[in-house]
């Protein structure tokens, strides 16, 4: 029976002779599993296929591979923004700043979750003027914080405008880290695509 795996996100496989070479940027390291190579495909997709169970089931225990084909992020692009949109943007990242210090992270969920609007619609050229003016309020900020709290000022004022985002928690291993950015759909906001493709979602809210 043949099996069908996908890379997982950072990993990237070689035939080498009969061998399979695969490096893991995640945990920075190589990997030679001897003598393999025949029994396993690799396709220009990151798809893996093979006959061998045992084969399929060691990458998937070892995470190297995915049972299902990972997700295909895009990056929302930003733009210059107006003056007047600016200041009021600059504005709007003081107040959430505000609105992030001393809360537990249920609270900034609950918080986030309430001003969060269910739109189908999004106007791709206001949320790029938005991000693009985000990035410039934060410079301005004596305490720009960390992943947590800038995806939470800049999902209140997306949310503010109409415009709805998934915040998403992703996790890593080896070293243990984790992340947190914002989507809508398959739309990376705010964030660098080679970041956050380094994590698995745990959480969407």
């Amino acid at each position: 029976m043949i099996r069908t795996l996908w890379c997982s996100p950072g990993v990237f496989m070689a035939k080498v002779d009969n061998d399979l070479v695969v490096l893991d940027i995640d945990k920075d390291a190589y990997h030679c599993m001897l003598a393999t190579a025949d029994a396993l495909r690799l396709g220009n997709d990151g798809a893996l296929t093979t006959r061998s169970a045992e084969l399929a089931d060691a990458l998937l225990d070892a995470g190297l591979a995915l049972p299902t084909a990972p997700a295909q992020l895009r990056l929302a692009p930003i733009s210059a923004p107006q003056r007047v949109k600016l200041a009021r943007v600059a504005i709007a990242w003081g107040a959430a700043a505000l609105a992030f210090q001393g809360k537990p992270l249920k609270d900034l969920i609950r918080f986030g979750n309430t001003c969060r609007r269910d739109d189908s619609a999004c106007d791709e050229t206001l949320l790029c003027e938005l991000v693009g003016a985000a990035r410039i309020a934060r410079s301005w900020m004596p305490f720009e914080g960390e992943c947590l709290q800038r995806s939470f000022q800049l999902r209140c004022i997306l949310a503010e405008r109409g415009i709805a985002t998934d915040w998403i928690f992703g996790v890593r291993t080896w070293p243990f880290n984790a992340h947190c950015w914002l989507q809508r759909g398959d739309l990376v906001i705010g964030d660098r695509l080679a970041r956050v493709r380094r994590y698995t979602p745990i959480m969407r809210v």
